[in-house]
């Protein structure tokens, strides 16, 4: 089945544009990114269990699992089975891009049937068309991409708002994606190549969107990055869909502001509080 339709299906179903970034920090002088009496896979998959009645994706950010090496790995398949086995879409958050075999063997690793298989990646690309098309050729087998049109980082605009052929960069990027979609609408009438929006920068998601009307926006900076429920739901296409936002620490650590709550229980308090929060911006819109 087609990705798009797939994840459009997901949304109708759970009334949610909601995602769960699976982040888990790295122990800091000050706090412990795995919970005392968890381990890294069990915290992980724990909070994924109790969120998924509110959301409709995943979004493991795969440098936190690297960082930890074999045993890191090793959580991040566990992880991706549990989504799996709950009904949740798997965006495995690598931000890979190169060429030729490289790009072809990322694209393996993350949209083939292997260890890390996953639902759709996220991919940077600075290297053009040569990095993407490789991701591209596994949309036949029902995989998703979304590309990095403009980010959420405070520095973001030292490349992406230079301007080129009289326009920002990453508008040029924003009219490649929709490009690289067109042959493979669905019928949502939505791209499985889709696209990266920063929360913070609603005025860019709403140009974005009148560039790519047919591509699904995954957006980050919720929560945690500053960004309200307003602003993230920005890009949404008329009829409120195309888009799903994602929040990471405000969900997996919500236990550190919830005295008297599990991890779990904090964590899918606070996922439902995102569903209703993201589903209200989307009707005030």
């Amino acid at each position: 089945m087609n990705f798009a339709d797939r994840l459009a299906e997901s949304v109708r179903a759970k009334n949610s544009i909601a995602v769960l970034g699976v982040d888990p920090q790295l122990d800091t002088a000050t706090s412990a990114g795995v919970p005392t009496g968890y381990t890294l896979a069990r915290f992980c998959c724990e909070i994924v269990e109790a969120c998924a009645p509110s959301i409709v994706a995943i979004k493991p950010q795969l440098a936190f699992f690297e960082a930890r090496g074999i045993d890191g790995m090793r959580a991040f398949c566990e992880v991706l089975k549990t989504a799996r086995r709950l009904g949740l879409i798997a965006i495995a958050d690598a931000k890979r891009g190169d060429i030729g075999t490289t790009s072809a063997a990322y694209a393996e690793a993350f949209l083939g049937d292997g260890d890390f298989a996953s639902d759709a990646v996220t991919v940077n690309p600075y290297l053009a068309s040569d990095a993407v098309m490789p991701f591209i050729a596994k949309i036949r087998n029902g995989r998703g991409l979304f590309v990095l049109v403009k980010t959420s980082n405070p520095s973001s605009g030292e490349f992406q708002d230079l301007e080129a052929s009289g326009r920002p960069l990453w508008e040029s990027v924003a009219v490649r994606v929709n490009g690289w979609g067109g042959d493979f609408l669905g019928q949502s009438g939505l791209s499985p190549v889709g696209a990266v929006l920063g929360a913070t920068y609603p005025d860019h998601a709403r140009r974005a969107r009148v560039l790519m009307p047919a591509a699904i926006v995954l957006v980050p900076g919720y929560g945690a990055q500053g960004a309200s429920a307003s602003q993230a739901v920005a890009a949404a296409r008329a009829d409120g869909s195309g888009i799903i936002v994602s929040a990471s620490r405000s969900l997996m650590y919500a236990y550190q502001k919830s005295p008297g709550l599990t991890p779990p229980e904090a964590s899918a308090k606070a996922a439902e509080q995102m569903r209703l929060e993201l589903n209200a911006a989307i009707v005030r819109s």
